[in-house]
């Protein structure tokens, strides 16, 4: 029976003991939420506010800046028209702007006018690793308060 061949997991090399190997470099450059991401972005000037950064990354720093004369509106909320009212945040022209933006908020952008916006969306990796942790050590806490909690009520019912 002819063997097939397969690509594993753990790569290519000896199994014996007595021969000292280091792992080799991934193929592959990770995950696509792990990697910075650059456009320009251009306005409407139809004056309708639109999904600039729809909230896809666990974690992830966006930094935009005005690269012509304005108005440019963006918040978290849809209702940035009409763009002069202060419902959100206004951009200057070559002054960046820096969000950092959590999984599931939604940047909007709003204009009168065709305006260039640069986009720069950088991750934040270790962020998802604190607040793992961070919600680790309050489930832990909250077993703990809960089971604190169920051994007073056991006691005094006991009297």
């Amino acid at each position: 029976m002819k063997q097939l061949p397969y690509a594993s997991k753990i790569g290519n090399g000896s199994t014996q003991r007595s021969i000292a190997q280091s792992p080799q470099p991934a193929i592959d450059g990770g995950q696509v939420e792990h990697r910075s991401l650059i456009f320009t972005y251009f306005t409407k000037a139809d004056a309708t506010t639109e999904i600039l950064y729809n909230g896809d990354r666990m974690w992830a720093k966006v930094t935009l800046t005005l690269e012509t004369a304005g108005p440019v509106a963006v918040g978290q909320s849809s209702a940035l028209v009409p763009v002069l009212t202060g419902t959100g945040q206004l951009l200057e022209t070559g002054v960046p702007t820096v969000f950092d933006v959590a999984k599931g908020n939604i940047i909007y952008i709003a204009s009168t006018s065709i305006n260039r916006v640069k986009v720069v969306l950088s991750p934040y990796p270790w962020m998802e690793t604190i607040v793992g942790r961070i919600g680790a050590v309050v489930a832990s806490l909250s077993g703990t308060v809960t089971a604190a909690m169920e051994a007073v009520r056991s006691r005094t019912s006991k009297l």
